[in-house]
Parts: structure tokens; C-alpha cells; sequence
């Protein structure tokens, strides 16, 4: 059973690869835009 502690442990939300851009960092990078 999913108790709210256990539901927090497991949260994953938020978690990204090391390379991943967020749109605002992919738009001060791109070269084309």
C-alpha cells in the first residue's frame, strides 16, 4: 500500500539527466533560434 511518507520517498519528480536543458537554457544555446 502507497502511504503518503512512501509516496514522497518514491517521488521522482524533478529528476533529469546531467545533459537535459530546461526550454529557458535550450533557448541560449541553440544556434538556429
Amino acid at each position: 500500500m502507497w502511504t503518503p511518507d512512501h509516496r514522497r520517498t518514491a517521488d521522482r519528480r524533478g529528476l533529469r539527466y546531467p545533459s537535459d536543458l530546461t526550454d529557458a537554457e535550450w533557448a541560449l544555446v541553440n544556434p538556429a533560434a
